[in-house]
C-alpha cells in the first residue's frame, strides 16, 4: 500500500478529532515528539499539547465549532520520516462561515504503530489582527 495514504489519514484523523474535541484519539497522531507552532499557542510536550488542545478546543467550541479542511497535500516521504505541506480551510461548524485559511507544514515519523506527527507549523492567510469580514 502507498505509504502516503496512511500519512495523510494520520493527518485526516487529526482534524476531524479535533473538531470533535476527541483528545484521546487525536494523541495517538502523535510520536514522543511533540513540536506544534501556531497563532493560537505552541507546545513543545505531549503534555503542553494536551493543554494548548483543551483551551483551544474550548475556544473554538464556544464560538459554534469548527471544520477544518485539508486541501491540496503535497506528500514527501523519506524512509521513515515524511513531510506534508498543505492548506487549510476552516469554517465554523454551525454557521458555516468562512472563520480562516492557512498553510501548514507537517513532519511525521514512521513508528510500530503507524505514522505519528513530530511537527505542526500552522501559517494563517490572514491578519489576525483584523477582523473577519
Amino acid at each position: 500500500m502507498d505509504e502516503r495514504i496512511d500519512i495523510l489519514t494520520t493527518l485526516y484523523i487529526a482534524e476531524q478529532t479535533f473538531d470533535s474535541g476527541d483528545l484521546e484519539q487525536n494523541i495517538q497522531t502523535w510520536s514522543d515528539e511533540v513540536l506544534i507552532e501556531t497563532p493560537f499557542g505552541s507546545a513543545d510536550s505531549l503534555e503542553s499539547y494536551k493543554s494548548w488542545f483543551n483551551g483551544f478546543y474550548a475556544q473554538t467550541s464556544a464560538n459554534g465549532g469548527t471544520r477544518h479542511y485539508v486541501h491540496n497535500p503535497i506528500v514527501h516521504v523519506n524512509g521513515d520520516r515524511a513531510e506534508i505541506i498543505a492548506y487549510l480551510y476552516i469554517i465554523n461548524a454551525s454557521t458555516g462561515g468562512f472563520l480562516g485559511s492557512a498553510r501548514i507544514h507537517e513532519k511525521l515519523k514512521k513508528t510500530s504503530a503507524g505514522w505519528k506527527f513530530t511537527y505542526r507549523s500552522v501559517k494563517t492567510d490572514q491578519d489576525l489582527s483584523k477582523p473577519i469580514s
